[in-house]
């Protein structure tokens, strides 16, 4: 069934049945088929439902190009992996860090015409909006601005007296150690050192939280306002229009023994993010920043990635707190579900000897748990997953269980948690084992 799926794919390409272009429903779900034929190391196949996905949309998403790129690695189609890599390059991904890459180093030292690719794509210059880029980051500075009003001179003192602030620090100076004052206003102006304070300081500290409040908000506004007429006036800015955002390739380390996981994590920074998805994600405590139908539609033109709706209203309801979350009960956060698992193995108590057939085996495997739905059941979430471009909460812990594990793919949907479950009788593991379903 799946290789007819993946023939009708190939034979009639969605472009032609729905022509709006609706990421939801001409990429994202032969997305989804491509990674799980990647969980499946099924390479040649998630290959060409890559192809077909690209052959439907304009402008793919960088991510997939990586993986994709990987998976022609895999089977030998060098020609393609290189096609690929420029596709990212050209969004903006700095192309002296293919040669780091987490997977791509191994290709890089091995491959004879890699120089030869590596000079051109040194003369590919990305089509960035780089003033507009410049804007977002200073509104994400002050979306994400700690306010720090200055300290009344009693609640300096108090400070001074109650943490035992040195009066004096020594340090080098021209080789020589010298010993300086320390100046009670240099500490900085937190007001999260002060506990349990009562009569005229306790009134000081709630006016001082009283002004951050109001500066915070303010700033707020402001980042809502500044956001969405920057959404008026250029769309949906993505990664086509400022580049793929990410920290500086050159903070990522040479040395091959210590670079995978910064790599990798860089790599997920630089081509699975934005800095928009951060500025939603971090603001909009104002009550006019009501942003799921501008979020919704960036989905569905493919400026933004389905799983990054989760991400976002999940930040923002931690953010807005909980008597908010509540009063909006039917959005929660949750809604589409994270598609979580929870694997875990057991440890029995030292001297603890149990009469259980193959328990040594037993005690090697990994067990499984999903995560509790609450309040909507599978086919509820599914039905919105899928309505969002989302894939199924079975496809996302599939997933889960595949991102166990470090792995040189960038695949979102699912997420994973590990537990050391101590046991200490006999009868308990017999009933846990007996319960508990095995990670296969």
């Amino acid at each position: 069934m799946k290789n007819l799926l993946l023939t009708l794919i190939l034979l009639f390409p969605y472009r032609s049945l729905l022509a709006q272009g609706d990421f939801t429903r001409i990429y994202h779900p032969i997305i989804n088929s491509a990674e799980l034929a990647i969980v499946d190391t099924n390479y040649y196949e998630a290959l060409d439902y890559y192809k077909a996905a690209f052959d439907n949309v304009k402008k793919p998403f960088a991510k997939d190009y990586y993986n994709a790129a990987i998976c022609a690695a895999m089977v030998g189609k060098m020609n393609t992996v290189f096609d690929y890599l420029e596709k990212i390059v050209e969004k903006g991904y700095p192309s002296d860090s293919l040669r780091k890459d987490v997977f791509f180093h191994y290709i890089a030292d091995t491959c004879k015409v890699w120089s030869k690719f590596e000079s051109q794509m040194k003369l590919v210059k990305p089509t960035i909006n780089q003033e507009l880029r410049d804007s977002l980051n200073k509104i994400y500075a002050l979306s994400t601005k700690i306010i720090y009003t200055p300290l009344t001179t009693d609640l300096r003192e108090y400070f001074a007296k109650n943490h035992n602030l040195p009066q004096t620090f020594t340090t080098k100076i021209n080789g020589k150690d010298t010993t300086i004052a320390v100046r009670i206003n240099s500490f900085i102006d937190s007001l999260y050192f002060f506990n349990n304070l009562s009569g005229k300081l306790k009134l000081q500290q709630d006016s001082l939280q009283k002004i951050n409040n109001e500066i915070f908000s303010r700033n707020q506004h402001l980042v809502y306002n500044s956001i969405v007429k920057i959404i008026e006036n250029n769309g949906y800015p993505d990664e086509n229009l400022i580049g793929l955002s990410g920290r500086d390739s050159q903070n990522s380390s040479k040395d091959r023994r210590i670079f995978y996981f910064a790599e990798q994590n860089f790599n997920n920074s630089m081509l699975n993010s934005s800095i928009v998805l951060d500025i939603f994600s971090s603001s909009f405590l104002t009550e006019e920043s009501d942003i799921n139908s501008l979020i919704t539609q960036a989905v569905r033109d493919g400026k933004l990635l389905p799983h990054h709706i989760n991400r976002i209203n999940a930040s923002r309801g931690n953010f807005r707190g909980r008597a908010l979350n509540n009063s909006i009960k039917n959005e929660s956060p949750n809604i589409f579900s994270f598609g979580k698992v929870k694997a875990y193995r057991f440890q029995l108590d030292a001297n603890l000897k149990c009469a259980i057939p193959d328990l040594e085996k037993k005690l090697s495997r990994n067990y499984w748990q999903k995560e509790s739905l609450q309040e909507y059941s599978e086919a509820e979430i599914n039905e919105k997953r899928l309505d969002i471009g989302l894939e199924t909460l079975a496809d996302a812990y599939k997933k889960a269980f595949f991102k166990a594990y470090p792995r040189v793919f960038i695949i979102n949907g699912g997420s994973y948690q590990t537990e050391l479950s101590y046991i200490s009788s006999c009868e308990v593991l017999e009933k846990t084992l007996k319960e508990s379903t095995f990670v296969r």
